[in-house]
């Protein structure tokens, strides 16, 4: 299931301290800023593309592709669809402690941080706004559509008092069967209706937002004046 530019960066960093088996280990996080969006599973639909132009022509000016990388061993280089999903079904749709540090797509001359993430990104960008806000920056806005997330882990972002706003849009009116909090049970009993809908391909349910078709373009605007409207900039 999908669940699926470079910009410069800002120069100010936060010196970290790691605990290892030998001697600390230092990283360098960069002051984080800018509006970034993980697609579904893949990360590379032919959909990101118009989604982001779509974002820009909507408001939000500095929306880039987000790239994040970790130490997790639950996180690596992009492994395909398929793995991305079991990960997302099974793994990371819960809290994980690991590095989801940022390595591009940060825009130095936006006034907001925002995560954006779709399906399966909705998972990367939970994860790395726990990281970033376990560490003290603020994220403004979280934004988590069509989410797998666990309940618990939700919970716990909605609670971290360095994320201003976490926002969950569910595509349940579209007839997604997967909802932001849904339980390990629900999400096994949802895949035979995911196979059906990505099968089919014409962009219904999960994947209201990743098709190409006659309306996508204005479904995209749509989720822009959302996200727009929900503060995003």
């Amino acid at each position: 299931m999908p669940l699926p530019l470079l910009a410069p960066v800002a120069t100010a960093t936060a010196l970290l301290t790691l605990k290892s088996d030998t001697a600390p280990a230092k990283i360098y996080v960069q002051r984080p800023r800018g509006s970034l969006y993980w697609g579904g599973a893949g990360l590379d639909g032919p959909y990101v593309q118009p989604q982001l132009d779509a974002f820009r022509a909507g408001g939000l000016t500095h929306v880039s592709v987000g790239l994040t990388n970790t130490a997790s061993s639950v996180a690596g280089p992009r492994v395909g669809t398929l793995l991305d999903a079991i990960r997302a079904g099974l793994i990371i749709r819960y809290e994980d402690t690991g590095d989801w540090v940022i390595t591009s797509g940060m825009d130095a001359m936006s006034p907001q941080f925002n995560l954006i993430g779709y399906s399966y990104g909705s998972l990367l960008a939970a994860q790395t706004a726990n990281f970033y806000a376990r560490r003290g920056h603020i994220v403004d806005h979280l934004v988590l559509i069509g989410s797998p997330i666990d309940a618990d882990f939700l919970a716990k972002l909605r609670a971290a008092p360095h994320i201003k706003k976490v926002v969950v849009i569910d595509l349940t009116a579209h007839g997604d069967p997967i909802h932001a909090g849904i339980s390990q049970t629900e999400l096994v009993a949802a895949l035979p209706t995911l196979k059906a809908q990505q099968d089919k391909g014409m962009g219904e349910g999960h994947f209201y937002y990743a098709h190409i078709g006659r309306d996508s373009r204005a479904r995209w605007a749509g989720l822009a004046q959302r996200l727009v409207a929900e503060g995003l900039r």
